[in-house]
Parts: structure tokens; sequence; C-alpha cells
């Protein structure tokens, strides 16, 4: 069997700097990582020409391996930088970011100080556990942050 682990996401924003301060409000997250200027190869993600420079920061939470969150901004974008804003739902092929923390309530005031469109505030729920006969209980929000990257913040009960 192939193990991989998912050590990090890794999001294409307008503003690296922006983006990192919003998730270090919100989340308490720190900079582990950055470069201003690391130049990108052309397959890496298939975006730029070669060597394109980008300003580069990764955010570290608790584990010291995984589940870093990447900020990489184009400084010279070779796309559209227009950031969709008032977004109420998401599309096909975006990601859903699930971040876990003990503060749903804690966040969801930090998120709506920091400019988030808020989809849902802390709702209590619950969802079917994996052997669907038992409940796992829930208290989540969603929202969209100011790159209109979407993301549940949750904690089990």
């Amino acid at each position: 069997m192939v193990e991989a682990i998912l050590r990090r996401t890794t999001f294409v924003v307008a503003n690296a700097e922006e983006s990192a301060a919003f998730y270090m409000n919100v989340f308490g997250w720190t900079k582990w990582y950055e470069n201003k200027a690391v130049p990108v190869h052309e397959k890496f993600p298939p975006a730029a020409a070669h060597n394109a420079p980008c300003h580069l920061i990764l955010l570290k939470v608790e584990h010291p391996d995984i589940g870093m969150l990447g900020l990489m901004q184009y400084l010279d974008p070779p796309f559209d930088i227009g950031i969709k804003k008032n977004r109420t739902k998401v599309q096909l092929g975006e990601t859903v970011l699930v971040l876990e923390s003990k503060d749903v309530d804690g966040c969801y005031e930090r998120a709506v100080k920091a400019g988030a469109t808020i989809v849902a505030p802390p709702t209590d729920w619950d969802v079917p556990g994996f052997d669907g006969k038992t409940k796992i209980m829930l208290r989540t929000m969603s929202m969209f942050d100011p790159n209109g990257i979407y993301m549940e913040v949750n904690h089990r009960k």
C-alpha cells in the first residue's frame, strides 16, 4: 500500500500578507515560513511562466508537520485576481476547508470583525457516525474568508 499524508493546503490569493493576517487573527495560527520572491516552477502549480516570483507564506497550526496552510501570491499575476464578494454558495471543483476549534463562537466573532462573509453562525446539529447508527453532535459555523475561500469551523460536543 502506498502511504501519503496531507501536509499542507496552499491557496493562490491576491494578497498573501492580508490573507495570512486573517487566519492568524481568527484562528491564532503563526507564520512558519515566508519568502517574498520565491521563484515558482511553471508546472508546480501550472499558472505562470517558469520562475515567476511569488510571495509565499506558510502558517503553522498546532501539529509540527501537518495541518499547515500556504498562501501564495503571484507578484505579476497571470490571471484575473478579482475576488467574488458576498458569496453564499460553493461551486463545483471548489475546496471546502474544514477546521476544528474548541472556540467556534470566538472564531465566529473574530471572523465577522475580520471581514468574512458568514453563511451560518454557530449552530448545533448532528451528522451520522461512520457506522450509520451513532450521531456525532457538532457546533459548526461556516463562512467565506475575504478571498472567497469557503470553510466550516466545528467542534464535537
